[in-house]
């Protein structure tokens, strides 16, 4: 299964909902980081969040059935080399009459899951796709993959991060996770806190995991110098 969990930039929405209610979630180091908001979809897990500093997401997500699928899950324009493409986040912004923000970067933000049998039978040259949102034939730029690996009663995740793409991956053998844990919580949660890093240099959470989790974003940014090498993993691609 591949699942694309996104965040597009938009202008501030026309219409909404009450706000969303949750149990407090020590994910982030005050309640009031991002403020969710319903709206009325089709999808039950779409929503429109606002970070403490003003700014507008649309939050949703699709299941793709394959990379290429997968990287146009996130285009936010249509280009016209794209004309005949099904693209799937374009739609729902024009149903929901939401206007992205233009912010030089033509794709939202992306988190994707890809549950696998046996990670063994992922390649890096694939986790890397995943992690970059890249079709199947896009050309292979930087040749390394970065990632934290983790372990739960002997399936494994991978926690991959993209270089300069707005997007990361998760890859997993464990199905509860994904199931009870990635799909309703983690995927908007760490997505959240990526974009709050991405935008303000500043993460916040006090938590071990979106610790970790920053420090790989960060050691995949072409500007960036405050990595920490011995918190994750490098593996060289050939």
């Amino acid at each position: 299964m591949i699942f694309s969990q996104l965040a597009v930039p938009i202008e501030e929405p026309l219409n909404t909902n009450k706000e969303r209610t949750e149990e407090e979630d020590f994910t982030f180091d005050q309640n009031d980081r991002f403020r969710d908001f319903y709206i009325h979809s089709k999808s039950e897990r779409d929503f429109v969040s606002r970070d403490d500093q003003g700014y507008w997401y649309l939050f949703t997500s699709f299941t793709c059935e394959t990379l290429d699928k997968l990287k146009l899950s996130r285009q936010i324009f249509r280009p016209t080399y794209l004309k005949d493409d099904v693209l799937p986040l374009v739609d729902r912004l024009n149903e929901l009459q939401m206007q992205p923000l233009r912010e030089g970067f033509d794709k939202a933000y992306g988190h994707a899951l890809y549950v696998v049998e046996n990670l063994d039978d992922v390649s890096p040259v694939k986790q890397l796709r995943f992690a970059n949102y890249d079709g199947s034939d896009d050309p292979l730029i930087v040749k390394n993959l970065h990632f934290i690996p983790n372990e739960y009663k002997g399936k494994r995740t991978r926690f991959v991060t993209g270089f300069e793409t707005r997007s990361f991956a998760t890859i997993t053998e464990n199905n509860y996770y994904a199931e009870n844990i990635h799909i309703p919580i983690n995927a908007c949660n760490y997505l959240k806190l990526f974009i709050y890093f991405s935008k303000y240099r500043h993460l916040p959470s006090k938590q071990m995991m979106p610790r970790f989790l920053s420090n790989l974003w960060a050691s995949t940014e072409s500007l960036s110098g405050l990595v920490n090498p011995s918190l994750f993993e490098k593996e060289r691609i050939e």
